[in-house]
């Protein structure tokens, strides 16, 4: 592994700091001057972007260390993709005075006034990937011409430590297809490991670009690609298996960069990682320049055997079906939402027991289709609690936006409903109520960041 930033929330080097709810500033609104896709390394640095500053909207709405005037849709919206460096800084240039607001892959908001030279703003943080959605205001109520500059250097000039840089067009290059095909494993998945056949080892010597972190030789294309969706287990494994010394080099969902060799058993390589849901590129290397048949193998069971309790296996076709449209309705949510809890008036249990397909895990009987769809975007509370009142038996199974499935019977405060506490992960939640007998009831689904049932 070389250069590895840990995977931190959203922790922020910022002046201003904290979580509201956007009252007039909206993320969901396309942006005025464009959305732009960097990646860590991204050239040219800065990245400048020409916007008009300014709005009818006082920033002070957002949270009362908020200054200036901001439009109502953001006017530049990122996807970032990071962190080779330790920071990345947005900052204005304009003869007016500028303010900054965003809000950040986590949904928090973020505010400065003044902070950059003279009259500008700046914001810095710990590089976090994701969207990046941001408002260039001006402190009075008049739009002003500026550029928003988008950089990974420190702010005022100098220099890091370089990182080792995106592997050149003649070395290894994830934006080419794979050599030996595209996999799409699920957390879960059968047979384990999950073996592919590739030739190993290629013409570029993978010391060349990584400081000598990684040893071997590499194709220019990854040999495999995979799409993985997880982790109902603690980590996932990448081994070689050949009568050769092989070596690995793998970009993350992150775009991180990892390198092996002789870390499995004999002269093959080994990688584990914490269960990322996203793609890996995958470079099969041998350390001397001559190419070798090897396989590579994807486990999520401990290198060299061994075994974990299983987790509840992926819903049959005939199952809770989270592609299907829920029944009760879809409800957008940020956090801080109000009123808090928020609640759904469903109608509990249907024609599928849980147990059946969870290897007992699960219990009750559920429907189809989710009973509620939440689209969550936080999280600024430590947990968020999903709990059921009902006079009935009532249980609940949901499907996180990691694509993790949850269940739990009578864990609430209240009689014999059901409770679950979860770290707060934007994105997808698809939510089913189910009755511990067959038959169905009426129930309330609350979800809530202040309060534990």
């Amino acid at each position: 592994m070389f250069n590895h930033l840990t995977k931190v929330g959203a922790a922020a080097i910022a002046i201003a700091m904290f979580s509201a709810p956007a009252l007039a500033q909206n993320f969901t609104l396309n942006p005025t001057f464009g959305t732009f896709t960097l990646q860590s390394g991204f050239t040219p640095d800065p990245y400048q972007i020409d916007v008009v500053a300014g709005g009818s909207n006082d920033a002070s709405n957002v949270g009362s260390q908020c200054a200036g005037f901001v439009a109502e849709a953001p006017d530049v919206r990122l996807h970032f993709q990071g962190g080779l460096f330790n920071e990345i800084n947005f900052s204005t240039q304009s003869n007016s005075d500028t303010t900054l607001v965003i809000n950040d892959p986590n949904g928090t908001w973020h505010c400065n006034d003044d902070g950059g030279n003279g009259l500008n703003a700046l914001l810095s943080f710990v590089p976090v990937s994701g969207q990046y959605d941001i408002w260039v205001g001006t402190y009075g109520s008049s739009t002003a011409n500026a550029t928003l500059a988008i950089s990974e250097l420190p702010y005022g000039g100098g220099s890091t430590p370089p990182p080792p840089p995106p592997p050149p067009t003649s070395g290894p290059d994830f934006t080419l297809s794979p050599a030996f095909g595209t996999f799409t494993l699920q957390s879960g998945f059968t047979p384990d490991p999950y073996q592919i056949n590739v030739v190993a080892g290629g013409s570029n010597d993978a010391s060349n670009w990584s400081n000598g972190t990684c040893a071997g030789f590499v194709a220019d294309a990854p040999d495999v690609r995979l799409h993985f969706q997880g982790g109902a287990f603690n980590e996932i494994n990448f081994s070689t298996l050949s009568s050769s010394d092989t070596t690995l080099v793998i970009n993350d969902p992150n775009g991180d960069w990892w390198c092996n060799d002789d870390g499995g058993n004999g002269l093959n390589a080994l990688l584990s990682f914490v269960p990322i849901s996203g793609q890996y590129d995958i470079w099969v290397g041998t350390y001397g320049s001559s190419t070798a048949d090897a396989t590579l193998a994807i486990s999520e069971l401990p290198y060299g055997g061994g075994s974990t309790p299983p987790p509840p296996p992926p819903p049959p076709p005939s199952g809770p079906d989270f592609t299907l449209n829920p029944t009760f309705g879809t409800y957008t949510l940020q956090s801080g939402f109000t009123p808090d809890p928020f609640e759904v008036n469903v109608i509990a249990g249907g024609n599928n027991d849980a147990s059946a397909w969870s290897n007992g895990t699960c219990r009750g009987f559920v429907a189809d289709a989710p009973d509620a769809r939440v689209h969550f975007q936080g999280g600024s509370f430590a947990q968020l609690y999903f709990s059921v009142s009902s006079d009935s038996d009532t249980t609940i199974v949901i499907n996180d936006p990691n694509g993790n499935w949850h269940c739990d019977d009578d864990g609430g405060n209240i009689g014999l409903n059901p409770a679950l506490f979860m770290a707060p992960v934007s994105g997808q939640y698809d939510i089913w109520v189910g009755t511990y007998g067959s038959s169905t009831a009426d129930a309330v689904l609350a979800i809530s960041e202040l309060y534990s049932y």
